[in-house]
């Protein structure tokens, strides 16, 4: 990564990911923006009172985070006044980021609460990945969990987590139903044919992950396979539980062809609700 762009609205959220955005900035050997984005419809003797105020904050926050260790090759601070998620998608696009880092949106009980937020928006409509930080900075990623269907969103996923965390164990993760099993319950006679159709099923499904994973660069690391039988959302938070991901990695369809393509109901629950830092890799 050369470019990444990290947006900030000065919580204590952002916070996380500004620190996290700074040490894989220079991780990376990568030039780091950090914007701040001031409504625009504020009276205008209290948004450049904000500007002033934002800009002081974030040079003392990158004072504090640069102090003990080297600084980032290039860290610029930029505060506009505009809309958030436009503004920060025109700043990706001019900055040619590979990389955009924002902070989770407040936790609410509410169950829509993700939709509609400047985080949501600009995964949805993004061209670069964008890297949701729940978690405090204490070391590199070491272990990423991808989430696998073996379409093109997932190679895509799996091939950029390889640049982005290059030293990490990588867990690839399928889940699968087997088609008619529930009309294969009773006598033993049916258990029979059940048990040598999970076997075939399963089969079937080692094959397509060997043939997938024949389609990545070939210098890709170890990548440890886990094929487990259930719903996505089950097996996903399953895995998450045995495994302990620092980074849940997802594809998504971005805007391939809609401007707001459906995420996906279990990509949005794991974006509402991350269990960890959360990577959306959008295929195109």
């Amino acid at each position: 990564m050369k470019n990444i762009l990290m947006a900030t609205d000065l919580s204590a959220r952002s916070d996380r990911a500004l620190e996290r955005a700074v040490n894989l900035a220079r991780e990376h050997g990568a030039s780091l923006l950090v914007a701040h984005i001031i409504d625009s419809d504020l009276p205008e003797y209290l948004a450049e009172a904000q500007k002033k105020a934002a800009e002081q904050i974030l040079h003392g926050h990158l004072k504090t985070l640069t102090a003990e260790e080297s600084a980032p090759s290039s860290i610029q601070v930029q505060v506009d006044f505009g809309r958030a998620f436009v503004d920060i998608l025109d700043l990706s696009d001019k900055t040619e980021a590979d990389l955009i880092v924002l902070g989770t949106h407040r936790e609410d009980t509410l169950k829509d609460m993700f939709r509609g937020t400047t985080a949501e928006r600009v995964i949805r409509a993004a061209e670069a990945p964008v890297l949701l930080v729940k978690e405090r900075y204490n070391a590199p990623y070491r272990k990423i969990m991808v989430g696998i269907d073996f379409s093109v969103y997932s190679r895509r996923a799996i091939e950029f987590a390889i640049r982005f965390a290059p030293k990490s164990q990588f867990h690839l993760i399928h889940a699968y139903d087997v088609p008619f099993r529930g009309f294969l319950s009773g006598d033993d006679t049916q258990k029979d044919i059940l048990k040598q159709h999970q076997a075939q099923f399963q089969k079937m499904i080692e094959h397509e992950m060997a043939t997938f994973l024949t389609s990545l660069e070939p210098n890709a690391p170890q990548l440890e396979r886990v094929l487990q039988q259930g719903t996505v959302w089950q097996v996903i938070h399953d895995q998450i539980s045995k495994i302990a991901p620092d980074v849940l990695v997802i594809g998504t369809h971005g805007r391939t062809g809609v401007p707001h393509a459906v995420l996906g109901s279990v990509a949005e629950d794991l974006l509402e609700r991350p269990p960890c830092d959360v990577l959306a890799v959008n295929a195109w």
